[in-house]
Formats: C-alpha cells, sequence, structure tokens
C-alpha cells in the first residue's frame, strides 16, 4: 500500500485526461483513486486489519472529526442546493468523496507501516521535479506548450508543465514547495556528506524555477508567505541574512527579466486579469448576499454567472478566485467553517510540533494555500483536493 500511495502523488496531475464513464464525467485520477480503494481493501482483508481501521477512524482527535464530518455534510447538502445534477455528483465526487475516503486510508497506512512517508515525501520530490523540468523545458523550446501560452498580446509566454493552465499548474506546486521547504533545507545542509540530498535539493529548485516561469503571481506570492514564515519561526539569524540575501537576488532576477518585470508591474497599470479579479469578488459577494445560509451550491458560481455578473466586458468564469468565497459559494457556511477549522488546526498543531520538518512543513503548506487562495481557487479540483488531504493524513 506504501508504494500505490506515493504512485497516487505521482499521477495526481492525470486529472486533466478527462472523458465520460456510463453518462457520468469522469478522468484518469478519478478512476485511479478508486482502484486505490479496491486495493487497500484488499490488503485489509489479506493482512486482517479491518477491525485496526475502523479503531483508527474512531480514535481521531474528535474535534477534527467533527470538522471533517462537517464538511463532508457541507458537501453533500450542496450537491442538491440549486437542483442535483450530474456534473455536480462528479464534483461532489472528487471534492468531498474520495479525497475524504482517501484520507483515513493514507492516516491508517501511515501508522501501520513506518517507511510510507519517506515514501510520501519522496514522491513529492520526485513530481515536483518533473513538473518544474517539464515546465523550464516547455518555456524554453516551446515543445508541449499550446500556441496560447506563446507569448501574445492578451497574455505573456508561460508554462504549464503537465496542466492545461499556468494558473492550475502553480495551484498545483506551490503547496508542495511549501512543504518541503524544512526537508529541503535539512538536505542541502547534508548535500556534501549525502549525495542522494543533492537530487532532493534540485528537484526542489526546479519546481522553484518552474513556478518562477508559470508567472502565477498568487502562486509567487503563496511561496513567498510559506518561505518568510519558516525564516521567522526558525530564529535562526544566519537563516534570516540567508534569506534576505536570495530575497534581493530574485528581486533582481525579476526586475531584469522583462517578461518577469512586467508581470509585477501589470496589476498596477489595469491589467484585464486584476480588473476581472475585482469584477469576480463583486459578483460572487452578491451571490452570497442573496443566499447566506447555504451559497449557491456545488458549480454554483458558474451556473448562476449570468444572473449577477454586471460586467459586460468580462467572460464566464467557473469560480470567484477568492478561497472564502469560493467555499461560502460552493459548499455554504458550513463547508467554509469547517474547512477553516481543518485549515486552523493542522495550522497550530504544527507551529506547536515545529521541531517536526513534516508537521511545520504542513503549517506551510496550508498558508500558501490560504495566500494564493485569495487570487485564485486552492482546493476546489481534483488533484489540489486530494493533495491537501494526502498531507493531512500523513503529516498531520
Amino acid at each position: 500500500m506504501p508504494y500505490i500511495l506515493a504512485l497516487t502523488i505521482l499521477l495526481a496531475p492525470t486529472y486533466v485526461l478527462r472523458f465520460n464513464l456510463y453518462g457520468l464525467p469522469t478522468n484518469a485520477l478519478m478512476v485511479w483513486l478508486g482502484l486505490v480503494w479496491v486495493f487497500f481493501v484488499v490488503w485489509l482483508m489479506f493482512t486482517k486489519r479491518a477491525k485496526s481501521f475502523f479503531a483508527s477512524v474512531l480514535g481521531h482527535d474528535r474535534r477534527l472529526l467533527i470538522a471533517i464530518g462537517l464538511f463532508l455534510l457541507a458537501g453533500l447538502v450542496s450537491l442538491f442546493v440549486g437542483g442535483f445534477t450530474v456534473p455536480k455528483l462528479g464534483q461532489c465526487i472528487v471534492w468531498f468523496i474520495q479525497p475524504i475516503g482517501t484520507y483515513f486510508i493514507v492516516r491508517f497506512v501511515v501508522t501501520e507501516k513506518a517507511r510510507t512517508k519517506d515514501l510520501l515525501v519522496n514522491a513529492m520530490y520526485a513530481v515536483v521535479g518533473l513538473a518544474g523540468a517539464y515546465a523550464i523545458a516547455q518555456y524554453f523550446t516551446l515543445v508541449g506548450l499550446p500556441s496560447d501560452w506563446w507569448g501574445n498580446s492578451a497574455e505573456p509566454k508561460r508554462a504549464i508543465s503537465f496542466f492545461a493552465h499556468p494558473n492550475a499548474f502553480a495551484l498545483f506546486i506551490t503547496p508542495v514547495l511549501a512543504f518541503l521547504i524544512p526537508h529541503t533545507l535539512e538536505a542541502f545542509q547534508r548535500v556534501r556528506h549525502h549525495k542522494n540530498s543533492a537530487f532532493l535539493v534540485l528537484a526542489w529548485g526546479l519546481g522553484a524555477v518552474g513556478l518562477l516561469l508559470s508567472l502565477s503571481r498568487g502562486g509567487w506570492l503563496g511561496l513567498l508567505a510559506a518561505a518568510v514564515l519558516f525564516v521567522i519561526i526558525s530564529m535562526n539569524k544566519r537563516l534570516m541574512l540567508a534569506g534576505l540575501g536570495l530575497l534581493i537576488v530574485l528581486g533582481f532576477i525579476v526586475v531584469a527579466v522583462p517578461n518577469l518585470r512586467y508581470r509585477v508591474l501589470l496589476p498596477f497599470h489595469g491589467e484585464k486579469s486584476s480588473v476581472a479579479r475585482l469584477s469576480l469578488w463583486d459578483t460572487g459577494t452578491k451571490m452570497i448576499k442573496d443566499s447566506p445560509l447555504v451559497g449557491k451550491g456545488l458549480l454554483g458560481f458558474n451556473m448562476n454567472w449570468e444572473k449577477y455578473n454586471t460586467d459586460p466586458g468580462l467572460n464566464p468564469y467557473p469560480a470567484p478566485h477568492n478561497i472564502f468565497l469560493n467555499f461560502w459559494i460552493e459548499t455554504g457556511l458550513l463547508g467554509l467553517i469547517s474547512f477553516c477549522a481543518i485549515s486552523f488546526f493542522a495550522f497550530v498543531k504544527g507551529v506547536k510540533n515545529r521541531r517536526n520538518l513534516f508537521a511545520l512543513g504542513l503549517t506551510l503548506s496550508i498558508v500558501a494555500i490560504f495566500v494564493h487562495g485569495q487570487i485564485d481557487v486552492p482546493y476546489l479540483k481534483n488533484d489540489l483536493a486530494l493533495l491537501f488531504w494526502i498531507m493531512l493524513a500523513a503529516f498531520l
């Protein structure tokens, strides 16, 4: 099972392979998770661990278990708010049922198999390194990069890696890079004595460069916020000076490279995507005022766009691009509060156990998600929901 779970992280980007299965919109990742559940049940039966599994579920911290239960309930209720549809069922499965179910599987396997955490971390380095390397190759060779992202009057050249959009790439890689910051720094300090550590540092570096070339400002801010928090928590003067030096170097790089420089400056000159965020937030706020308790249900923002949008120059968007509005509209007030409670629980526990690299990494990942989420749509996507719950299960 540990290797199957590690493989699951590597296969997270396969959600982009979409198709219909008996009329239900699905994708390769959704099918793979179904197989993972089957493998897990067989493993439980074969090793006679079923009773232990159910005992582990009931042995959760009560506060966390209640918050998870309420979040799942919010997702199920939202399935029927505004009317049941097959696409909404698909979203309920990939945003709630599969990720939360996989959470309990991962948590149990981690307690039963000591090497599972290390395998999951190595899988994270692998997916970050591969995605970053591919993004770099795309940016400089255009191989595998759709012509829409080669650079034009509407968008500058941006890397997308294995994903369909630069922001989708950034939303996936940013929390993983944030999580791996403490582990990567330790690996960097061991490079001289452990050659394998060099591969971990290289993988993280490739991922970071890939994120830079995605030109996702939200991703940049999320990772920067996580790095700053890490430096503050460490209370290490040498690390603070090194961090300041790195920030200065990155600043010079951004200023020196026109594509990066313009990306930073354009929001201050009325850039279309930046102005669109303001309009999206306004539209989302109107929806909340109209239905503050249950929101608009799953896919509610997209389904109610025409009714609430007042900006004739803006094309339809599937989400309001703000983590609080996203959850409030799609899952109601219960979904928003329970998700924030789960995240806060993980953040606080990580700070309390900050000497543990994994616990601290989880805290940094939560920070990256919420900072990035001020201008984008974290969690509410197949791979992001899965990644959130795997990290929570393995490292909380």
